[in-house]
């Protein structure tokens, strides 16, 4: 279990990696200079909207020239997306290697992967708030699909650890396979109804509020599937 589950983490994580080759001359940087300009960045999106953003004001800001930014991103939409991949790659590499790494129980660990993530969010306040801000956005159909890719492979993690499903636990005649479907798709819903529903902020009241509720659909679940 354990190797299948760092299997999944380090496929989700190559996932969320900004492309070596894309963003070359900005990787290069020095790590003073790159985080100046991703701050620029991060409080001009935050602040204007994608739309409203100007590059004129963020390379003011991080104190480099335009012709420097758009070396590094290409354009202001190459900027947002990058910013988008590394806000949920931080998020993620400070969640995975606090997960519990030995249980058979998929809903305890489903949980485990909720709460810490929530915890790190707290942590982690623009890159939260950045991503929130992106989920809620009008976004050019590019940026869009990228943004549905993210998603998808946050899902597909869930979905990987939901295939460890222990077939010990489940009652007599409940299918694995079966099982597994409904877990996931449970989750994969309440996932779109948040993203679409504008229920997340940045604070821990919010947060907290969503987990709880997953956990009565996900306890909800663990009484129909599991032994008693």
């Amino acid at each position: 279990m354990e190797k299948t589950k760092q299997g999944a983490e380090r496929q989700l994580m190559e996932g969320l990696a900004a492309d070596s080759e894309e963003y070359a001359h900005f990787l290069k940087l020095d790590e003073e200079k790159r985080e100046r300009i991703l701050t620029a960045a991060y409080d001009e999106f935050l602040e204007k909207g994608y739309n409203d953003a100007s590059t004129n004001s963020i390379t003011q800001k991080a104190g480099i020239s335009k012709g420097l930014l758009f070396r590094y991103f290409g354009c202001k939409a190459g900027l947002y997306k990058f910013l988008m991949k590394e806000a949920t790659r931080r998020i993620a590499s400070e969640t995975l290697p606090s997960l519990p790494s030995e249980t058979a129980d998929v809903f305890a660990l489903i949980k485990a992967v909720i709460r810490l993530k929530i915890s790190v969010c707290l942590q982690c306040p623009r890159e939260t708030k950045f991503m929130i801000a992106a989920w809620e956005a009008p976004l050019p159909e590019s940026l869009s699909l990228e943004l549905g890719k993210m998603v998808d492979m946050s899902g597909n993690y869930v979905d990987n650890l939901v295939a460890m499903l222990d077939n010990g636990l489940l009652r007599d005649g409940v299918e694995k396979g079966i099982a597994v479907d409904i877990i996931a798709w449970v989750c994969e819903k309440y996932t779109d109804k948040v993203l679409s529903g504008g229920r997340l902020t940045a604070n821990t009241e919010s947060w907290n509020q969503i987990a709880e509720e997953l956990d009565r659909y996900l306890d909800a679940l663990r009484r129909g599937l599991y032994k008693q």
